[in-house]
C-alpha cells in the first residue's frame, strides 16, 4: 500500500535562498526540481488562502529516494510553527542527518549564528551496540536538525561532511495509537520499541531530570528511507497542530507515496481516520500531476498521501 517508506518531508520556508544555502550548500543535498507552486491544488490540499502562490524546490542525497520539499508560499504568515514551543510538545520535531564530525559541525554552525537545543553529547544506546555523538541545532525556519555521528565501529563511509537522513522524529502523547496507525493500518514495520532508562534523553531534549520516556522506530521493510521516530515522555506537552500547517513556517508534513490511493482512502474510512482534504490533483515538480490527500494522523500530525498519475 505504501511505497518505499517516507517519500517526502515538507517544510514551509520564509526565504528560499536562506534554506537552499543550508540544505544545498552546507548539508550538500542536490536540487532535483525547482518549480512554481500549483496554487489551485495546494490551496485545496492545505486549506490555504485563495490566491496563494509560491515556489517548490525538492532536494535529495545520493543514497535515498526521499525528497526534502521546501515550499516558499506567497504570502506566508511570517509565523514559525515552533515559536514558543517546548521540545516535548506534540508534533513533528527533528530531521536527523548523519554527520562525519559533530564537534566540527557544532563549531561551524555556531560561528554561522545557528543556535543549538543541545551541544554534542556522546552516549551508547541500550538497543544497539554502538556509541554515537549527537547535537540538535535550530536550522532555517526554526526547524530542529539533529546531527548524529557514529563514533564506534562500524563507522559508515560519508563522502562529504554530511550523509543520509536518518529519521524524522515526533513527540507523541500516545505511542500505542501511533503503532496502531502506522503498523496495523499502513502496514509499516516496527523496528524498535522500548522504555528508555530513566533520564537517558533528558539532556538531548532539554527535559526535566528523571523524565520517563519510551521510543519507537517504524519504517518500511527493505527501504533505506529515513525512519519514523516517536518519543513519548512522562512530561505532558501541548499540541502544535493548530500552528503546524502552511502558510506558517517550518516542518509541517510527512509525505508517502501509495500505489492505490482509492483503496487507501477506503481503508482510512473503515478505520475512522480523519481525511482533511482531497483527493486533489497537485504538481510541485517536473513530473506529471499526482492525486493527493491530506490526513490527520495520531498526534494530530499532517500526513500527505499521493499516487502518481
Amino acid at each position: 500500500m505504501i511505497k518505499n517508506g517516507i517519500a517526502r518531508i515538507l517544510i514551509s520556508v520564509r526565504d528560499m535562498s536562506e534554506s537552499l544555502a543550508f540544505y544545498r550548500d552546507i548539508l550538500q543535498m542536490s536540487v532535483v526540481a525547482d518549480t512554481p507552486v500549483d496554487s489551485g491544488g495546494l490551496e485545496q490540499l492545505w486549506s490555504l488562502p485563495q490566491g496563494t502562490t509560491g515556489r517548490a524546490v525538492c532536494l535529495k542525497n545520493d543514497e535515498q529516494t526521499t525528497l526534502l520539499e521546501l515550499i516558499e508560499f506567497k504570502p506566508h504568515s511570517g509565523r514559525f510553527i515552533r515559536t514558543g514551543a517546548h521540545t516535548h510538545d506534540y508534533g513533528l520535531f527533528t530531521i536527523a542527518f548523519r554527520a562525519k564530525d559533530v564537534d566540527a559541525a557544532y563549531h561551524d554552525f555556531k560561528q554561522r549564528g545557528y543556535p543549538f537545543i543541545c551541544p554534542p553529547i556522546t552516549y551508547t544506546p541500550d538497543w544497539v551496540p554502538v556509541t554515537v555523538k549527537e547535537a540538535i541545532m535550530v536550522g532555517p525556519n526554526q526547524t530542529p536538525i539533529a546531527l548524529i555521528e557514529r563514533v564506534s565501529e562500524p563507522i559508515p563511509m560519508i563522502k562529504g561532511d554530511f550523509g543520509i537522513m536518518l529519521d524524522a522524529s515526533q513527540l507523541v502523547e500516545d505511542v500505542e495509537a501511533v503503532a496502531q496507525f502506522y503498523v496495523d493500518i499502513l502496514g509499516l514495520s516496527k523496528g524498535f520499541d522500548q522504555v528508555l532508562p530513566q533520564g537517558m534523553i533528558d539532556d538531548i531534549l532539554n527535559l526535566p531530570t528523571g523524565t520517563e520516556s519510551r521510543m519507537m522506530f517504524i519504517a518500511q521493510s527493505g527501504s533505506n528511507a529515513p525512519m519514523l521516530e516517536f518519543i513519548q515522555c512522562s512530561v505532558k506537552g501541548e499540541y502544535l497542530a493548530d500552528v503546524a500547517k502552511p502558510p506558517n513556517l517550518g516542518l509541517f508534513a510527512i509525505g508517502f507515496e501509495t500505489d492505490d490511493l482509492s483503496a487507501l482512502i477506503e481503508t482510512f474510512q473503515t478505520h475512522a481516520v480523519k481525511i482533511l482534504s482531497g483527493p486533489v490533483n497537485i504538481s510541485t515538480d517536473s513530473r506529471e500531476p499526482v492525486r493527493a490527500i491530506a490526513v490527520e494522523a495520531p498526534n494530530r500530525v499532517n500526513l500527505q498521501f499521493f499516487e502518481q498519475s
